[in-house]
């Protein structure tokens, strides 16, 4: 593995894979990207699905607001050193022969306790991890996520939810560096304006960078039996029902037609009009406000209780309704909270797995 560093005002702008003399080269922020993709970003295949205004809008607002991060992280104490963005160091490294990777580290740093917290709680569980030097820097890599991939990104940790983001960092790592150490994601949810963080061990970045590499060194071989050959394509990494489909922009060119069209389950239903339609959500829209008016009445209705039994000096008393004697009482309920943050830093994402469950369910919604 070899890493050189430069810099380049053109490196927020190059194509997520292109062809360079020797082999192929992949942006770092690529690499969870579908193989088959990236050949066609490499080999230059027009775009058939264009991101909408909307996405790209998205998409500048959360690289507008990185800096933002950085600016919440010195306050938190942690000293920080973000690249300049008018001339941002490049850095790239070679994943295999004939296959580079090339990227820009969001920033370098130290965080607020000397060690890190991954290889402080490792050191005083295992008592056989070789922390960082204290002071040492390592790659912080700063995301913006909507409220809900910021939940599962803090709930199930960075190497499951978002791994490409945690080979990213390891790659900057060994760029910068020379070596894997220790990484940070930090992320802002961009709902909230909050903002949290997560220190991957050294040992587990490097493996999500091998990882990374050895999933994307199917390119180079490609590229070694065929060429840049456009009507050679690779295998897909994803079918037409994944987000990372539907969002391509090769979409229409890699699956024409009825892609990603839903899988018929064989249940056949009656058609439904659009006046149909419309008169269910009229009858939604009923129930809605009927279920609002009962619900401010009910909170009425308990908060008058409440006060009466304040009155009484009591936590429970027993009163007469309509049909038969009640009890009215307080109730108190324990919540208990898991500090994912702790959690995440203590085990690696196969343990995790075991232990934090995901559950995926389906439902209509009205807005």
């Amino acid at each position: 593995m070899t890493t050189t560093a430069t810099t380049s005002t053109n490196v927020f702008s190059r194509p997520a894979a292109r062809f360079v003399a020797g082999g192929l080269n992949i942006r770092a922020s690529a690499l969870g990207q579908c193989r088959r993709a990236l050949w066609y970003t490499a080999t230059e295949q027009p775009v058939t699905n264009p991101p909408e205004s909307e996405s790209l809008t998205l998409l500048e607002a959360g690289n507008a607001l990185e800096p933002v991060v950085v600016r919440a992280m010195r306050r938190a104490g942690w000293r920080v050193t973000p690249a300049d963005r008018a001339d941002p160091q490049s850095v790239t490294v070679e994943a295999s022969p004939g296959l580079t990777v090339t990227g820009h580290p969001d920033a370098t740093g130290c965080p607020p306790s000397e060690g890190g917290a991954a290889a402080a709680v490792e050191q005083f569980l295992f008592g056989d991890a070789e922390p960082n030097s204290p002071n040492e820097d390592i790659v912080i890599e700063v995301k913006t996520r909507g409220p809900e991939a910021f939940k599962r990104w803090r709930t199930l940790g960075a190497e499951r939810s978002h791994p490409e983001s945690v080979a990213q960092a390891a790659c900057y790592s060994l760029g910068v560096f020379g070596e894997c150490r220790d990484v940070v994601i930090a992320t802002l949810d961009t709902g909230s304006r909050t903002w949290d963080y997560e220190e991957i061990p050294a040992a587990r970045a490097e493996r999500a960078w091998r990882n990374a590499s050895v999933r994307i060194e199917a390119l180079a071989e490609h590229h070694a039996l065929n060429g840049p050959d456009p009507e050679a394509l690779p295998e897909r990494d994803f079918t037409a029902l994944d987000w990372q489909c539907k969002r391509c922009p090769y979409l229409n060119l890699c699956q024409p037609g009825g892609a990603g069209e839903a899988q018929d389950d064989g249940e056949q239903t009656e058609p439904v009009s659009d006046g149909q339609a419309r008169q269910a959500l009229r009858e939604y829209e009923q129930a809605q406000a009927r279920i609002k008016s009962l619900e401010t009445d009910k909170r009425g209705a308990l908060k008058t209780l409440q006060h009466w039994l304040q009155r009484k000096g009591e936590t429970k008393a027993k009163l007469e309704g309509s049909d038969k004697t009640r009890t009215v009482g307080m109730v108190t309920s324990r919540r208990y909270s898991v500090d994912h943050t702790r959690l995440n830093a203590l085990l690696g994402p196969e343990q995790r797995a075991e232990i934090v469950t995901e559950q995926v369910s389906e439902y209509l919604r009205v807005s």
